[in-house]
């Protein structure tokens, strides 16, 4: 699209939206474009139906923060935000329940709903910068994930604009309503492929009465992995188990097992004593210091950053194994990273070297990486995605290699849109 074909496009957007709801945004791989945030959901109905008549590419997002999770899109005409969509519809303590208008940002509601005495989750970092409706399309589930489980677990329902303008419900607002086919799971995760989320419906925890944080220190890799097996035995369910490289090792301190506990006080310090017990050496924070800790933690998450980052999963068994096997690979790049490690989910999350800057490796190099640790990996069942790898997401499946599931999600993908104009490309396998 050339400049003047741009500003024609720019002036009828701003005819159906409003000159205030149209600006421009730049995104990797594909330029500046126009950036259409209608106030309200007839005017987004609007667009979606003349980007259908006109045979336009949309490119649905909410503040773009997880943009940089897929490739770029083969076409867009104009990105379609819904950050002006805000709001709570309905709130039922009683119920446990929340419904949103999906450009709500996740920090809001859940000051909204910490007040009324309960916890929100998906726990992300950045909760100012990430909107309900785009956790929902990018599947982000927080680091509360080992407590209350994936996002798409607690999406009750959704409203969403089809391709067409067409607006869909699947779910309902509340538990016991919850009917008919779950096609807002099939929506979680779909990263704007199959629609635009409108509105969410969650369901939500108590707020936890007490919290504490253990940091239980260990020598060496071997050490920590037996250290997190015997912390997985224990009878108790903390929130966030992780393990990850000490920031100032000591002599006898390499490595370190964070463990964050919440709920009924007695629980907590029950489980607190069983944790402790692991490790003498146990450095244990409560209340208000142990909240704060788990926040750094959050906000250090590679979610939290624009740099490059891979996510590998695998069996639990296979996890010093799949470690071992990344740790190699960046030793022999001369790669410096920063590795998490969540042992009752078997994944491991690297850090990357910045996606700007003289630190910045070149895309084939990012690109020649992630295709070598699946070869490597391939024999652990391993599973290598690439997150906000830039120019690196064109040459290489951020995803994964195609496999045979790819038959079934091009058919859906079909079913729902069948001109391709949602974020075609963006998806696994090209979809």
């Amino acid at each position: 699209m050339n400049a003047a074909e741009a500003d024609t496009l720019r002036a009828r957007l701003a005819a159906l939206a409003g000159e205030a709801a149209v600006a421009t945004i730049a995104l990797p791989g594909l330029g500046e474009l126009p950036l259409a945030s209608p106030a309200d959901e007839p005017a987004l109905l609007e667009l979606l139906r003349f980007a259908a008549r006109e045979r336009l590419a949309v490119l649905p997002c909410g503040l773009g923060s997880k943009l940089g999770w897929t490739r770029a899109p083969e076409r867009a005409s104009f990105s379609l935000s819904t950050r002006a969509l805000r709001g709570v519809v309905a709130y039922e303590p009683g119920d446990g329940t929340l419904t949103a208008r999906a450009g709500s940002t996740i920090a809001e509601l859940a000051s909204v709903v910490r007040a009324g005495g309960h916890h929100l989750t998906p726990d992300v970092p950045r909760a100012h910068r990430a909107t309900i409706g785009g956790a929902v399309s990018a599947g982000e589930s927080g680091v509360d994930r080992l407590r209350c489980g994936p996002l798409r677990h607690h999406v009750l329902g959704l409203r969403v604009a089809l391709a067409d303008g067409t607006v869909a419900k699947s779910g309902g607002r509340l538990v016991k309503n919850v009917t008919g086919f779950d096609l807002h799971r099939l929506y979680t995760g779909s990263h704007g492929s199959l629609c635009v989320v409108l509105e969410a419906s969650l369901r939500l925890f108590p707020l936890a009465e007490e919290d504490a944080w253990l940091i239980l220190p260990a020598a060496s890799a071997d050490a920590a992995f037996a250290l997190a097996r015997a912390a997985l035995a224990l009878d108790a369910r903390p929130w966030t188990l992780v393990l990850a490289r000490a920031e100032a090792p000591a002599k006898t301190a390499h490595w370190a097992l964070l463990a964050h506990l919440r709920g009924l006080a007695e629980v907590v310090a029950a489980e607190k004593a069983a944790f402790a017990a692991l490790e003498p050496r146990a450095h244990v924070l409560s209340g208000g210091e142990a909240r704060d800790a788990a926040a750094d933690l959050r906000e250090k998450r590679f979610a939290a950053a624009d740099d490059p980052w891979l996510r590998i999963a695998c069996r639990p068994s296979r996890l010093a194994a799949a470690h071992a096997a990344v740790e190699r690979a960046l030793a022999t790049l001369g790669w410096r990273s920063r590795v998490l490690l969540e042992p009752a989910f078997a994944s491991l999350e690297v850090a990357l070297p910045g996606a700007r800057g003289d630190r910045a490796p070149a895309p084939e190099a990012l690109a020649a990486l992630v295709r070598s640790l699946r070869a490597d990996l391939s024999p652990l069942a391993a599973t290598v995605e690439l997150r906000e790898g830039g120019a690196a997401m064109g040459l290489v499946d951020p995803f994964g290699e195609p496999d045979a599931t790819l038959g079934p999600m091009r058919r859906l993908r079909s079913a729902f849109d069948r001109a391709g104009q949602l974020a075609h490309g963006r998806f696994h396998g090209g979809l």
